[in-house]
């Protein structure tokens, strides 16, 4: 790495500190992918960057803390534009029966604002029985230029719904084609962070 990278130093405080608290997760990790995100991470630390050593001392928390699972999707979403269809679903074993499981992961890599999921707003129509529209108040008409009274009924019986992307909403985009990065920059410096400087 030395002879790769000029600037690189393992005397300096923060690649001390992030080797330490590496090691001490690594003790308790079986799993080679998570070890080898804490290796890149270990080796990030010592090549000067922009990155501050609070950020940096959270990213090795969140090493800590996510499953291969997180890690892996945080990465698929990152890179979503060099996956096809095919290629993105084998990538998420057990769908079927983990949906749920995904959802969660979205929703905490989301939380954590390492990803942007998009917010949709979707219009239902109202089905209501001709025995509960008895008891409705009449609409009375309101005076809109351009707009009819039955204009204005439909519009009430409307219930608009907010509902958060979810892996089928992203695996949809995929099939078709409308995928984009959902990492924030917050998400790209930790991806960077993970990712092995030599390659």
């Amino acid at each position: 790495m030395q002879e790769k990278i000029e600037a690189v130093s393992f005397d300096h405080p923060t690649f001390q500190t992030t080797f330490l608290k590496a090691i001490r997760i690594a003790e308790c990790e079986h799993q080679q992918e998570k070890l080898e995100v804490l290796r890149n991470a270990v080796l990030n630390s010592a090549i000067p960057n922009s990155l501050k050593d609070d950020i940096q001392a959270i990213f090795i928390k969140w090493i800590d803390e996510f499953t291969v699972s997180h890690i892996r999707l945080l990465r698929m979403l990152h890179y979503i534009d060099n996956y096809n269809y095919e290629e993105f679903l084998a990538n998420l074993p057990d769908l079927e029966k983990n949906r749920d499981f995904y959802n969660q992961i979205l929703k905490q890599l989301n939380d954590k604002e390492l990803i942007e999921l998009i917010e949709v707003h979707k219009a239902f129509k109202d089905e209501k029985s001709p025995w509960m529209a008895q008891f409705e108040p009449p609409i009375l008409p309101i005076l809109e230029i351009g707009s009819s009274l039955a204009d204005r009924r439909k519009e009430i019986d409307l219930t608009i719904v907010k509902h958060t992307e979810d892996i089928d909403s992203i695996i949809s985009n995929v099939k078709y084609n409308f995928q984009k990065s959902r990492t924030t920059d917050l998400g790209k410096q930790f991806i960077q962070f993970i990712e092995n400087p030599l390659v």
